[in-house]
């Protein structure tokens, strides 16, 4: 029998292709449009909705209608219009301001998860050759080979810990469904910070070009693809076998919606305790992975700590 991943990696594939193929009739020109979430990590099924964005140096409210209504005729479930998703983001903007005063919460979620899980939905050359100029941004000419990507790293565990503070502000004071956020942060977004925290630890002793070649590669496979070309699919079942279990609990409708419905102080709730449980052995196993991936002289112990 298929394992939940398996499952979830064709039901997504299936989609994104008929994504492509709706989207390659539009008429969109050089405009990129990419998607994150559970469709860019090959994680999806039929309850979840569709994260994406448009990257166009105009803001065409056109362009946005046309996309909207090429991805609902194949995924109706569209994330809220109020966030980082279904909006249309200038290159330019994108690549400047990192760490200033106007770096909210939207942009930052852009920008990591273009680089961490973006998948194109359209124009794949002008995606790949953007990810490229991200990269070079983040990491500079004259940065020694033995250093990490230090400026990329930070601003990867700023979004996770960002992500972390977001989810008590939107379920205490914004009132959002709190279960299923909180299953989700401890699995699919725990596993997407440690395949970046993974990624750079393995710009260390390379040159600057070939740190950005590296990034490029790892970047340009899903979540879980990644994680095995780093480790080995053999030191990565640990970890599967739990996130497996999260995969099918979030691809049965059943269970999502209970977990949305799930009043805040019902934390003994048998459904999310499963979950919950299996969280903590899928941390452990995490931690274990990145100590026997990376000894304890490796750079990225250090740089994950101060």
């Amino acid at each position: 029998m298929p394992s939940g991943y398996e499952r979830t990696r064709a039901f997504s594939k299936a989609r994104v292709a008929d994504l492509r193929d709706r989207l390659n009739s539009a008429n969109l020109g050089d405009r990129i449009i990419l998607t994150c979430g559970s469709y860019a990590r090959r994680e999806a099924s039929e309850s979840s909705d569709i994260d994406y964005f448009v990257l166009a140096d105009d803001r065409c409210d056109d362009t946005l209608d046309s996309v909207r209504r090429a991805i609902s005729g194949v995924v109706p479930n569209e994330p809220s219009t109020d966030g980082a998703f279904a909006s249309s983001v200038r290159p330019k903007e994108m690549l400047a301001n990192i760490g200033g005063q106007h770096d909210d919460n939207a942009k930052i979620t852009q920008r990591v998860l273009l680089l961490l899980e973006g998948e194109w939905l359209h124009n794949e050359r002008g995606l790949l050759a953007f990810r490229t100029k991200m990269l070079e941004r983040y990491i500079r000419q004259d940065m020694p080979d033995h250093q990490l990507a230090l400026f990329l790293l930070n601003d990867i565990i700023r979004y996770y810990r960002t992500m972390a503070v977001d989810y008590e502000f939107k379920t205490e004071e914004d009132d959002k469904p709190w279960a299923i956020r909180n299953v989700k942060l401890v699995f699919s977004r725990k596993l997407l910070y440690a395949s970046g925290l993974f990624s750079v630890a393995m710009t260390a002793d390379r040159t600057r070009d070939d740190k950005i070649r590296k990034l490029e590669e790892l970047f340009a496979q899903p979540v879980v693809e990644r994680m095995r070309s780093i480790c080995g699919s053999v030191a990565l079942s640990r970890v599967m076998s739990s996130y497996d279990i999260f995969l099918d609990r979030m691809s049965d409708p059943d269970v999502r919606s209970h977990l949305k419905t799930l009043a805040r102080d019902v934390r003994d709730d048998v459904t999310f305790r499963q979950i919950k449980n299996e969280s903590y052995r899928s941390t452990r196993e995490l931690l274990r992975l990145f100590e026997d991936t990376f000894d304890k002289t490796h750079p990225i112990r250090r740089a994950v700590v101060f």
